[in-house]
């Protein structure tokens, strides 16, 4: 939905320059989407709405290291950088020249490195109805608190076994309320088998959990709907959309058979 101030109308909005770059400690590739808004407000990356422009040159500098976004091929306006070393705690700057002439430019610092502790497993029983019991599987856990962090976002994935193979299933991300939360689980699912015409049940197997902290830009960003003010969702300077960072803790542990009780 497009949305303009009180004294615009459709056929005067100019549109301005749009780029969206979040890095992530947990990857060597720095990803770019450059285009053009197509509303006040409209910033967010959508493959249906994504107006992308050609031929911007950027490049994200972190101390003396300066690396050079490629454009590939495909839909227009995607960026690459490759290798860029994203660090906890460091400072990064962009730069997004376009072909016109205007210039995007945006800086953030990582989120610094933290941890997750204090994982454990505990069966909940509880009862819907009279006469049916149903288990769940809560996975509790805490993390240590990240300098710059202006929020954590939380995301798992759990893995259910099915002879040699396996399936998912995924939940997140999310803002969470504060460094300690409760994941409940399923302990089985189930999956329609086409050979015999019935459903297995498969058992829970293994269980991802990923907490991101996200610096101020990111965040604002993401909290763009609570209209907190056009200014501050940016925090660039020449243009709209968002230059973030996320600092990623993670951990995988097995559901082995004995936490099954």
């Amino acid at each position: 939905m497009m949305v303009l101030a009180c004294d615009e109308n459709v056929e005067d909005y100019k549109r301005e320059p749009n780029v969206y770059c979040v890095i992530r400690t947990d990857r060597d590739t720095a990803s770019l989407m450059a285009g053009m808004t197509l509303g006040y407000f409209d910033s967010i990356p959508d493959s249906g709405r994504w107006n992308g422009t050609a031929g911007v040159v950027a490049t994200v500098t972190h101390g003396e290291s300066q690396t050079v976004f490629e454009e590939l091929s495909g839909p227009v306006g995607f960026y690459r950088a490759a290798p860029v070393s994203i660090a906890p705690g460091a400072s990064y700057r962009l730069l997004a020249n376009y072909p016109a002439g205007a210039a995007v430019r945006g800086a953030t610092t990582v989120p610094d490195t933290f941890g997750l502790y204090d994982v454990r497993l505990d069966s909940v029983f509880f009862e819907p109805w009279p006469g049916e019991t149903l288990w769940s599987q809560a996975v509790c856990f805490r993390w240590s608190e990240s300098r710059g962090a202006q929020a954590y976002f939380e995301a798992s994935e759990a893995w259910y076994k099915a002879g040699l193979d396996s399936i998912s299933s995924s939940f997140g991300s999310y803002p969470t309320a504060g460094r300690y939360d409760t994941l409940y689980i399923s302990p089985f699912t189930y999956e329609w088998d086409s050979l015999t015409q019935t459903y297995d049940s498969l058992p829970l197997d293994r269980v991802a959990l990923k907490i991101e902290a996200v610096d101020r830009n990111y965040y604002d960003y993401f909290m763009m709907g609570n209209a907190i003010g056009r200014e501050r969702m940016w925090h660039l300077d020449g243009g709209a959309g968002v230059f973030g960072s996320v600092c990623l803790a993670e951990t995988t542990f097995r559901f082995q058979p004995s936490d099954r009780h």
